[in-house]
């Protein structure tokens, strides 16, 4: 209670202390076409430094008021003209006028816009962050922490590795909502996850992040139930040349340094533009270091009435993880820190969960700007991937006094250990480490075409991608033996001597086939703005064991098995003037399953294998006037057949177990808000609220086999009816205060303190505990709310006619109040209470300082 006081108190005072000194000046201004000399309205204005905006009314005339003393960048904008941005120190009252050129054609007209929404134009919930706020506000975290603000959206760093989070929109996890960056869709075609350490080092080259929630602006045949997480990079349709090193450090030993660069080789039309950094992190979880690079480069241009643009992104990485969650009484004994995946081997640490990958994206974009009316854009993307990560043995090893695993114990025991049913001379290793090893090559193609009339538009597309993987476990770690003993798959019936980097548990290739189209047809004549998109896809997966079966045996591979997919989603805007908006929406949806949930880990087909379905209807109001931005929506969506599967901890053993769910059902309902006060033009106030209700109404049938033996599976009826979904806060809330001031005409200084309040979130759990009908209606233990207070805090200074343009240094302080008790995540135990729970602490006060020079 205390700290939750003091977080709102020190806010509050900055607030009434900013609103005491407040004046306002006006600044106002028409924006016209330059050929024709006539006012364009709907055009949009712009103010970088404080976020806001409006648009131009029927005459062309745009009127912001409630602004004091800076200087700022305003910028007007408006489909088919370029951008113009034009800085202006604001003393006294100012007009300004844009004339606006047309173009005909635009590099940054990618696949990626046709999946981002528009205020008060796309009749869907979205939000919106910018590459300045992650370069203020991200710090060390990893990319999706920056939407931890946004309505519906949680985030748990689990264990604490790198990479190695989890993500829920609207009670739905990211296995069922899309992830994109620059237009591919990024989750990974088997089980739908997003691996993001594979992508924790895109922050240094985000343009901007939309968030749709519910039904999303996409109109390809992604089927996506909770929404869409769209990633833009910088491009080469960037307007200026310029050079930035950045040099970062934080808690536990951060160390981050970054080159970047963006050149106009030819002036509009030919630019190059490049990324190079290097991360390293002790972490802060015992034993979970970091060593990162990230590499980016694109190289476009505009050649007549076409435009390409390559680009290459990839982070490299390996990285140590913390998987095996605790009781609180084992916290409290051992320390936040402790990780319990790790021990000494002859005085060298040595880690029995640890990660490894690379998975480069390469993708090229065009565009043919046919005539006036038409244009064809094209996405072509390839995205090989290598790597792995170690796993534990069968059973669990034996632990020190300091609550660490034995190594030395296993090794004595194993570099003695003559077992003469195999071999008189050589050493057998009872529980051998093993080698996870992940390959995939992913093909990928969209393409559209768009016809564009004064109101109307008519755009259809197809997309296409194909998806070969290889998952296999090797025998890595002998830990001091010679072999060890496992059954050699198709011969299940003897075991034989193992060695290091045989294969052991499976080897298997899988595959996946998407193809589809989608039709969709828009108006928008800035009153009314209405779209109705429908999709139909055809999606196959295949199998190949090679561990289980010979190369004779008809069940060695599955075969080809077929979904066809579509969905109808429809939408409705009205402005009723310049600053009131209301919109609906609605969707039906029938998904595909994923792969996991079609084949078990020896080609057996799972029961019950259908599609999901989902029906989704959204009503939002929006008000937008010059000083106060308000947006307010309601959601409901019905989710049938819901099938999903997850790696989790048994409480009692500490295993690791495969669960394959399926035949569950859901419904999501809830209202979200968001909200902006611009008290003056130093000085704004920021809020957001999501308040949720996310229940089963139906029981589920599980599959559940060992991570050690995945072949070996058992089917249950989990009685989950009437329960709340778990592992998700149904209510959310975060409070922003924004200072930032031109204190003169080189330095600016910027200060954020923000508060994130999260609440009514239950533990996972384990599914097939709830065997028992009596448990149908009895929810999971339910996580004590918390609040988290962060501080952000940047200073600009630039330079005038120098070889430096301008330096920038931030310093972010996280958990700013050391809330050292919060819990944000939790696995159900027997009897539903905290004392059986198995828990994640989140993490305790940490910060990170970096230092950008621009050149």
């Amino acid at each position: 209670m205390y700290n939750k006081l003091s977080y709102w108190g020190i806010l509050l005072i900055l607030l009434f202390a900013t609103i005491a000194n407040s004046q306002t000046l006006t600044l106002k201004g028409t924006v016209t076409n330059s050929e024709t000399t006539l006012p364009l309205p709907n055009c949009n204005i712009f103010i970088e430094q404080l976020d806001i905006g409006t648009i131009t009314n029927a005459n062309g005339f745009y009127l912001i008021e409630n602004l004091n003393e800076n200087n700022l960048s305003i910028s007007a904008s408006f489909v088919g003209f370029k951008t113009v941005t034009e800085k202006i120190n604001l003393e006294n009252n100012f007009n300004l006028n844009f004339e606006l050129h047309p173009e005909d054609i635009l590099l940054s007209e990618t696949i990626v816009k046709a999946s981002r929404a528009e205020l008060r134009e796309t009749p869907i919930a979205f939000s919106e962050k910018s590459n300045r706020d992650v370069e203020r506000e991200l710090g060390s975290q990893d990319v999706p922490h920056i939407l931890q603000s946004t309505p519906s959206i949680f985030i748990s760093q689990q264990g604490g590795g790198t990479g190695d989070l989890r993500m829920n929109m609207r009670g739905f996890e990211h296995t069922h909502f899309a992830v994109m960056i620059n237009g591919i869709p990024i989750n990974n075609p088997e089980n739908g996850e997003v691996y993001w350490s594979n992508w924790s080092g895109i922050s240094d080259v985000v343009e901007n992040i939309q968030v749709q929630r519910g039904l999303t602006a996409n109109p390809y045949s992604s089927t996506a139930v909770g929404g869409l997480v769209n990633i833009q990079t910088v491009g080469v349709n960037s307007n200026n040349n310029f050079v930035k090193v950045r040099s970062e450090i934080g808690a536990d030993n951060f160390r981050k340094f970054s080159v970047a660069f963006n050149n106009h080789i030819i002036p509009g039309k030919f630019a190059i533009t490049g990324l190079l950094s290097k991360k390293t992190w002790d972490g802060y979880a015992d034993q979970t270091p970091l060593s990162e690079y990230t590499y980016y480069l694109g190289v476009g241009g505009i050649f007549g009435n076409h435009s390409l643009e390559l680009q290459a992104i990839g982070s490299p990485q390996e990285h140590g993880q913390r998987m095996t969650l605790q009781s609180i009484s084992t916290w409290e004994q051992r320390g936040k820190r402790y990780n319990a995946d790790w021990g000494f081997l002859q005085g060298e640490p040595l880690n029995i969960r640890d990660n490894e990958y690379h998975n480069p994206t390469i993708n090229l974009n065009h565009n043919w700007q046919i005539n006036g009316n038409l244009l064809m854009s094209n996405l072509l993307y390839f995205v090989p991937g290598k790597g792995g990560g170690t796993v534990p043995p069968w059973v669990a090893f034996g632990i020190t006094v300091d609550g660490q695993i034995d190594f030395d114990k296993e090794y004595q025991h194993n570099s003695n250990n003559i077992d003469s049913a195999f071999s008189s001379t050589l050493n057998k290793t009872e529980n051998a480490l093993r080698f996870f090893d992940h390959t995939h090559q992913w093909f990928g193609f969209l393409s559209t075409m768009k016809y564009s009339t004064n109101y109307s538009t008519f755009t259809f597309g197809i997309d296409y991608r194909y998806y070969k993987a290889n998952n296999n476990q090797r025998v890595s770690n002998l830990l001091g033996g010679d072999y060890t003993i496992g059954w050699a798959g198709f011969d299940n019936m003897n075991e034989y001597p193992l060695y290091e980097g045989d294969k052991i548990d499976f080897d298997a290739d899988s595959f996946a086939k998407h193809f589809g189209g989608f039709i969709q047809y828009e108006f928008n004549n800035k009153l009314y703005s209405f779209y109705i998109n429908t999709t139909l896809s055809h999606t196959s997966y295949n199998r190949i064991d090679y561990f289980n079966y010979v190369i004779n045996d008809p069940n060695r591979e599955t075969g080809w098995e077929n979904f066809l997919g579509y969905s109808l989603k429809s939408g409705l805007n009205h402005n009723f003037n310049l600053h009131n908006n209301i919109y609906l929406n609605f969707g039906i949806i029938s998904k595909p399953p994923l792969a996991y949930n079609v084949f078990d880990f020896s080609n057996k087909k799972f029961n019950n294998v259908t599609n999901e379905d989902v029906l989704s209807v959204e009503l939002g109001y929006g008000f937008n006037k010059n000083n106060f931005l308000l947006n307010i929506n309601t959601f409901y969506t019905i989710w049938k057949n819901k099938a999903f599967n997850k790696t989790q901890q048994d409480w009692t053993t500490g295993q690791f177990f495969f669960y394959n769910i399926s035949g569950a059902d859901s419904r999501h309902m809830g209202l979200e808000l968001e909200s902006k006060y611009i008290i003056n033009t130093n000085f704004s106030a920021i809020g957001m609220l999501s308040i949720s209700e996310n229940i089963f109404t139906s029981n589920a049938i599980t599959a559940k086999s060992p991570e050690d033996n995945p072949t070996n599976v058992e089917y249950s009826t989990s009685y989950v009816n009437d329960t709340f979904l778990p592992r998700f806060p149904m209510t959310t809330a975060n409070l922003a205060f924004v200072y930032s001031r031109k204190v003169n005409s080189n330095l600016s200084v910027f200060v954020k303190p923000e508060v994130n309040y999260i609440a009514n979130q239950y533990a996972q759990f384990d599914f097939t505990a709830r065997e028992d009908q009596n448990e149908e209606g009895v929810n999971s233990w339910k996580l004590p709310n918390y609040s988290i207070a962060n501080f952000h805090f940047g200073i600009e200074y630039s330079f005038n006619n120098l070889f430096i343009n301008n330096i920038d240094l931030t310093f972010n302080l996280f958990n700013a109040f050391n809330n050292n008790s919060y819990i944000i995540d939790a696995i159900d135990g027997t009897d539903h209470s905290k004392q059986n729970a198995l828990v994640w602490y989140g993490r305790e006060r940490w910060w990170n300082i970096s230092i950008a020079i621009s050149f």
